[in-house]
């Protein structure tokens, strides 16, 4: 393509008009734009506008392109679904420098992903090619195709590309193929080989910063094949000739140095994931058939877990979220329920009248009261506001919100009212329409997640620990990378937890989200296997661009509206199946999700502490560890003589990694906390 000066130093290499982006959900319209190439006197850029403000000066900064929304309200029998298209702007202006990867869709979307953890929303070439803006892209970068994801493009020096291809010549890792072998660049389990040369690359490169802790690392995986090859139960197992290839194989990461040890662990192997299917959702002809003549539910299990298979529709929710959430027994007739209606209507105004009758000389010697209506009043007054539900000055429904929180304060003062509970209400207030009715549903629904706003953080901890204990059972590897990058604390996952995915996705998909989420099914704690399953959707992503904990917390922020519900929710149950029928779970988990404990014998010495890593025996039973025997031997006169060349001192370093300190680890609790939520 022709350069072409368009102003000043800035030369256009590449135009396409027609690029779309691909709205991420029904509030969201596709927006036409301009996908470009530029070279500026201090690099090169790729950008993106949309075509409506290419004469703007402010779309630099806009959001949302007023001038653009629309909307078409409506009503479907009885049902509060509202749809309002909108048209959201956000240009791409990305400094060439600064991407990292980019990903082509199946349907040729294509998306960028920056070094700091920004992705960018999909664009769809209406005309022209995705593949004459990589070829453009070509001339100057090297783009390497993912190991793991056939659809995501790695950029890579052209300098660091050469040395790897250099490297890659000198055939220091094996090429298997043939009978036995690993044709076709596939290494065991089906991995790939093409990143050979970039794992002994990076372990010079990690042996010149720390060769201590490198070649000790290095030495126990040789370590492990040597001792054994071929012995069921360990977690490497390589024949004979293979063992120096998949020993390289396993230095895959070195490009961030290990910070820490590895001893021999007992292989977790789980069952097969499964396949699962989704149902459509729960029509009012169908809810029939679970109602006697008088309104009682009697077979209550099948119906949730019909509920949990499918979602409700619509213009059934308003209903059955009472029961889902406590306010109306399942059991219970229609006389039972109107009469049960009446009395908690009255005993909410009763509570509402309470607070509105305290004066301003009260409350002046009231301050848990105070402070508590003036957070109330600074948080609704931002909740949902471009929801038509909730948008607009002086919008009734923002009323109600904040008239039902403050109820809630006089119902129970000791939780009293803390940032994020409105989130929670805003949902429920626009399904029921009905304010007593939205202060039961929603008095039922912190009765579920009150340990979410403990002062002290203690039940939002618990589950972020819970969520390390699945991560570590169902991919150990992830868990490696996130310990080997500081973020195996999942402080990024704060928000997913604290308001349930809220802020995630877009508002039908959080309603069908929570009312799977509040059946039960098919195990408790299941939101934490949604997390679970949204970290293996992001998994390839993290890993293969190397996100440290600062970019992983970017990255997860900008996937928020982009995520697919109904395979995140196939996702998280096929892990649940996989894990409840594997034997060697540990019991913790198993506690965790609602299952059988398992019955060990106490003289099987292989059933220990999942925290207490299992050390190989020698011939006499005893115990044989990397700081002992020949092995150790070896390695202590290899590390002392490495570091002696070094010049580091050998008293100082300890073969267990040393984490970070508790201000370290509060520092990154505030860090999350500020950029997810606060």
């Amino acid at each position: 393509m022709k350069k072409e000066l368009i102003f000043g130093s800035t030369e256009l290499v590449y135009e396409q008009d027609e690029v779309y982006t691909l709205p991420a959900s029904q509030e969201e319209l596709s927006v036409s734009g301009k996908l470009r190439i530029l070279e500026k006197r201090h690099g090169v850029v790729v950008e993106w506008r949309c075509s409506d403000d290419e004469c703007s000066a402010e779309s630099e900064w806009a959001v949302i392109n007023t001038a653009a929304v629309t909307f078409t309200h409506h009503n479907i029998s009885d049902s509060v679904e509202i749809s309002t298209p909108r048209r959201y702007v956000r240009p791409i202006c990305i400094e060439l420098i600064d991407l990292r990867s980019y990903r082509i869709g199946d349907n040729t979307s294509l998306v960028l992903i920056q070094r700091d953890g920004t992705t960018h929303p999909a664009l769809a070439f209406h005309s022209g090619s995705v593949h004459c803006f990589v070829d453009v892209l070509l001339r100057y970068v090297d783009v390497k195709k993912s190991e793991k994801d056939s659809n995501l493009y790695l950029i890579v020096d052209k300098k660091q590309n050469s040395t790897d291809e250099k490297l890659s010549a000198l055939n220091l890792v094996p090429d298997r193929r043939g009978p036995g072998g690993w044709g076709g660049g596939g290494g065991p389990s089906g991995i790939p080989w093409g990143n050979a040369q970039q794992r002994v690359w990076g372990f010079f490169n990690n042996w010149k910063r720390d060769p201590y802790t490198t070649t000790v690392s290095t030495l126990s995986k040789f370590y492990d094949a040597v001792l054994y090859n071929g012995v069921d139960g360990y977690v490497r197992e390589s024949d004979g000739e293979d063992d120096v290839a998949e020993i390289f194989h396993s230095l895959n990461g070195f490009e961030v140095l290990e910070p820490g040890y590895e001893l021999l662990t007992k292989k977790g192997k789980l069952a097969e994931r499964p396949d699962v299917d989704r149902l459509s959702p729960l029509t009012h002809d169908e809810f029939q058939q679970y109602i006697d003549d008088d309104g009682r539910i009697l077979d209550v299990e099948p119906l949730q877990q019909r509920i949990f298979r499918g979602g409700i529709h619509p213009n059934l929710r308003r209903e059955l979220w009472c029961y889902l959430l406590g306010h109306n027994q399942w059991n219970s007739t229609y006389m039972q329920r109107e009469e049960n209606k009446r009395e908690k209507e009255n005993l909410y105004f009763t509570m509402k009248q309470q607070w509105k009758t305290i004066t301003l000389d009260q409350e002046s010697r009231f301050s848990a009261f105070k402070e508590r209506r003036s957070l109330i009043e600074k948080d609704v007054n931002r909740t949902d506001r471009n929801h038509p539900f909730f948008e607009g000055e002086h919008n009734p429904n923002v009323v109600l919100l904040h008239d039902i929180l403050m109820t809630y304060v006089m119902y129970n003062f000791d939780l009293g009212y803390v940032q994020g509970m409105s989130d929670l209400l805003a949902p429920i207030l626009y399904v029921t329409q009905n304010e007593p009715t939205a202060f039961w549903c929603f008095v039922g629904y912190m009765d579920m997640v009150y340990r979410n706003f403990d002062m002290d953080q203690s039940g939002m901890k618990q589950q972020l620990l819970d969520v390390h204990h699945l991560v570590q059972v169902v991919d150990p590897e992830l868990m490696s990378y996130l310990e080997a990058r500081e973020s195996a604390n999942f402080y990024f996952c704060f928000r997913w937890l604290l308001v349930r995915f809220k802020r995630e996705l877009n508002y039908a998909s959080t309603l069908r989200l929570w009312e799977v989420l509040w059946t039960g099914q098919p195990c408790p704690n299941f939101h934490l296997l949604v997390v679970v399953a949204l970290l293996d959707t992001e998994k390839n992503t993290i890993m293969e661009n190397k996100f440290g904990f600062t970019e992983i917390l970017k990255h997860i922020n900008d996937i928020s509206c982009r995520i697919d519900l109904e395979l995140t929710l196939k996702k998280a149950e096929a892990i649940y199946l996989q894990i409840s029928k594997s034997n060697n779970v540990p019991d913790r988990v198993r506690a965790l999700l609602g299952l059988p404990i398992q019955e060990s014998a106490p003289s099987d010495p292989s059933q220990k502490d999942d925290d207490e890593p299992l050390r190989p025996q020698d011939s006499d039973g005893e115990d044989v560890s990397l700081t002992g025997g020949l092995v150790g031997v070896v390695s202590s006169m290899i590390g002392s003589a490495v570091r002696h060349l070094s010049g580091d001192d050998l008293t100082s370093v300890s073969l267990e990694a040393v984490p970070g300190g508790e201000d370290d680890e509060e520092k990154r609790f505030e860090t999350a906390l500020s950029h997810q939520f606060v």
